[in-house]
């Protein structure tokens, strides 16, 4: 990535957070951002008066779970030209159109979620609690495209995409110990991603990471389909949804993990900035045969790393190792999405329940909470100081709850349209407040040298008619809202959801647990003629038990959130 400090581009890298459900919210920033972009660089290409004349370059977008399907149907949406829908009486063209919005409000429903298509041949053992197979079909619509004739100016010209996956098959790594005898000390890493690099041709083949064009994405090919099948299988909720199987070729011209740097501790370093060096460690593969085929099965790259802004500080910053964080020097930036970015409240009504069952949910619980500690990052994205990493997450008002999504543990989402929709014209709100009051540097910033006095005056951040100040100077915005993009954003009405919903989603329910549990009982006791009966029958007896749990569950947590009467 460039420098900008002679007032050239400002690079920008996105984050997805994980967020179940709450990808819609995801969907709605992005939506609205290349709405704003669009508008603004349309505008300076009309040779409009007082249009701010720098330019910016988004480069970057990692994601984890929601966020990596969010980040591959950005790509899509950025190499075609889709109508932004700002609000729900657009034609219902127009939002299929619009690939982030059909995919994540009119597409992704409990209603096909819990359909039986997965079993439908009635051999196929049970791979998840819900049935996944629309979500191919979600993958299949949204990456489908047809590619604008030329980039987007502000798109790099090498766009970076990274996807976290947890690779539950492992990579090994082996170090050697001083000892008295010879020793190794063997760990393996589970938190892994999937790296492509778009570009518009093809380029010199890379050991760490897939190459693909942007025309790929109008066609069938081999790495298109890898890309969809990367993003489904960091979207994999354990359990919840089915795993997928990734595979990489592994031999000394193509071993991803060997070529990875980590940050290796630089003892006596004169330079308060390289404390650490980034220096890649060998995989502890073995003797493998010549391009080894390794294939892992994978899980939602949330699990391990639900905010991948590492991946993406890295890509952003290239050889540098840092990025600036001074306002007045910063010439990149890493924006964060995050719908839940405090979703770990503490339960002061902790009850210990030392049984075998809830001691092994805790314990997952536990590793993936452990695995998502970063308090660092959060810190640094909060801080009004810090100027090379921003985070955008919901707000409504000052309402205790801000997304309809977030009910139910993020699930919520899926139960009902109007949640999603609530979700992602939020999005569109918060994002173009956020771009307006905070996504903004001092003016002595480099980036502005071209601005004129008026350009300042009249895009400054200003609070009760007044210009706000920091350290005397005045705040100008990295993107700034230009004609359409600058029209104020509605909120949304809060969504309800209603008894006739509660029931029809019990039916549903009812009819794919029967399904999944009949089946588990014929996959795990198949060989026992005489217990196999006796399991269907406590099962029909155990489905009452399931649903009235089940609407205990779905009333009592969008009640509390005021999402129903």
């Amino acid at each position: 990535m460039a420098d900008s400090l002679d007032g050239g581009p400002f690079d920008i890298a996105l984050v997805g957070a994980g967020a179940i459900s709450a990808g819609a919210y995801t969907g709605g920033v992005v939506d609205f951002m290349a709405f704003a972009l669009d508008a603004w660089y349309a505008a300076r290409a009309a040779g409009g008066r007082n249009v701010p004349p720098h330019e910016v370059r988004l480069g970057v977008f990692s994601g984890a779970s929601a966020g990596a399907i969010t980040a591959a149907l950005s790509a899509a949406y950025l190499c075609s030209d889709q109508p932004s829908i700002a609000s729900d009486k657009e034609s219902p063209e127009q939002q299929r159109r619009n690939k982030l919005f059909d995919s994540w409000v009119n597409r992704i429903d409990i209603k096909y979620l819990l359909q039986t298509d997965d079993l439908a041949d009635g051999k196929a053992p049970v791979v998840s609690l819900l049935d996944s197979s629309v979500l191919k079909e979600i993958a299949d619509a949204g990456l489908d495209v047809a590619v604008r004739p030329e980039r987007r100016a502000y798109v790099a010209p090498e766009f970076q995409l990274l996807m976290t996956v947890t690779n539950l098959r492992g990579v090994p790594y082996g170090f050697k110990l001083n000892a008295s005898r010879e020793a190794s000390y063997d760990m393996m890493l589970h938190a892994d991603y999937v790296h492509f690099t778009i570009r518009d041709s093809e380029g010199l083949p890379m050991r760490d990471r897939y190459q693909m064009r942007w025309a790929d994405f109008a066609g069938s090919s081999a790495v298109k389909e890898k890309l969809k099948l990367s993003a489904l299988a960091s979207g994999a909720f354990p359990i919840g949804l089915a795993s997928h199987t990734l595979s990489h070729s592994i031999d000394p011209q193509s071993d991803w993990y060997s070529t990875r740097t980590w940050p290796v501790p630089t003892p006596g370093s004169a330079n308060p900035h390289a404390c650490v060096t980034e220096k890649p460690i060998p995989a502890h593969w073995g003797k493998l045969q010549e391009k080894f085929s390794y294939q892992f099965q994978c899980v939602d790259g949330g699990v391990m790393d639900n905010e991948p802004f590492e991946l993406a500080r890295k890509q952003l910053a290239g050889a540098d190792g840092r990025n600036e964080r001074d306002g007045e020097k910063a010439s990149k930036a890493v924006l964060m999405i995050d719908p839940f970015p405090s979703d770990s409240s503490f339960d002061s009504n902790y009850q210990v329940r030392p049984d075998i069952f809830h001691t092994g949910l805790s314990l997952f619980s536990a590793l993936k909470n452990q695995a998502r500690f970063k308090p660092e990052e959060l810190m640094l994205a909060e801080d009004s100081n810090v100027a090379s990493r921003y985070m955008i997450a919901p707000s409504r008002g000052g309402e205790k709850y801000a997304i309809a999504c977030g009910s139910l543990g993020g699930f919520g989402g899926f139960l009902k349209r109007d949640f999603r929709a609530h979700d992602y014209f939020l999005a569109r709100r918060n994002a173009q407040k956020f771009f307006r009051d905070h996504f903004v540097l001092p003016e002595e910033n480099p980036l502005f040298a071209q601005w004129t006095e008026a350009m300042k005056e009249g895009y400054c951040v200003r609070r009760s008619g007044q210009a706000v100040l920091r350290d005397g100077q005045r705040l100008l915005p990295i993107i700034p809202l230009v004609g359409d993009a600058s029209a104020e954003c509605e909120q949304p009405l809060w969504p309800q959801y209603s008894a006739d919903d509660l029931e029809a989603l019990l039916s549903q329910a009812n009819r794919r647990s029967k399904a999944v549990l009949t089946r588990l009982v014929d996959q795990l006791l198949a060989k026992n003629m005489f217990l196999r009966p006796m399991a269907k029958l406590i099962v029909s007896f155990k489905m009452r038990d399931i649903v009235s749990r089940l609407r205990t569950a779905v009333t009592t947590d969008l009640k509390k959130m005021g999402l129903m009467n």
